[in-house]
């Protein structure tokens, strides 16, 4: 009878410690599972909004020019007909909104061949991206009446107008504090408090070619 009970409580023991080993290597499982988890929902997060941004902006022609129709002088042939160029597709990776001068536009990344003043809003090289603490995000794109003047409405802006810049599948919001003007040598000095993040735009200046304008903001909350 002693005997029954004592394979009795081993058999327990067994089953007990069989439980925890279970239990453990389920909690061993569980950390890994829920980071792959997190990171797969973070990516599919950022593809929607990437995929958003892209439907939000225009795709842009890589040359403007209207479909050109020649005629042959003694009408033996048809019309010969030069279509568009052929459309370029961006994957923007964030966006620029200025509401009081009813500005949307979207970037590319920093190393996207794209990331060219001939083709987008423009991230500078030295830039900071908007996620890194008191770090300036510079953007530069032209003025004037080209199909890729972006920033030709700078001009208008006030004190205290505000910028959304979207980045990441999120929201960072800036207000205009400053804007002077520089003469174009190939350099550009940007006078910003190192204390806060800060959003510089750049741009020709609306009246003086031989100048660009400079506009600076600060974050206004995170």
């Amino acid at each position: 009878m002693n005997q029954r009970k004592e394979v009795n409580k081993k058999g327990q023991r067994l089953i007990v410690g069989l439980f925890f080993l279970i239990l453990g290597v389920i909690f061993l499982l569980a950390a890994p599972v829920k980071k792959l988890k997190e990171m797969v929902f973070s990516e599919m997060k950022l593809a929607i909004y990437q995929e958003e941004i892209n439907e939000d902006n225009t795709t842009i022609n890589s040359v403007p020019v209207e479909n050109i129709v020649t005629s042959p002088t003694d009408g033996s042939t048809p019309p010969v007909v030069i279509p568009d160029p052929p459309k370029i597709s961006y994957t923007y990776v964030g966006q620029l909104s200025i509401p009081s001068i009813r500005l949307k536009r979207g970037f590319v990344s920093k190393n996207s061949k794209y990331n060219d003043i001939n083709y987008n809003i423009t991230i500078a090289k030295e830039a900071d991206y908007p996620d890194v603490p008191k770090g300036n995000f510079i953007l530069m794109a032209h003025s004037g009446n080209s199909y890729i003047s972006f920033f030709d409405n700078l001009y208008k802006l006030e004190l205290g107008d505000v910028a959304t810049v979207s980045y990441e599948a999120k929201a960072y919001y800036y207000k205009l504090v400053k804007s002077y003007e520089v003469e174009k040598t190939g350099k550009i000095a940007i006078f910003r408090d190192y204390n806060k993040k800060t959003l510089t735009l750049i741009t020709c200046n609306h009246n003086n070619l031989e100048h660009q304008s400079v506009y600076i903001f600060e974050q206004t909350k995170e």
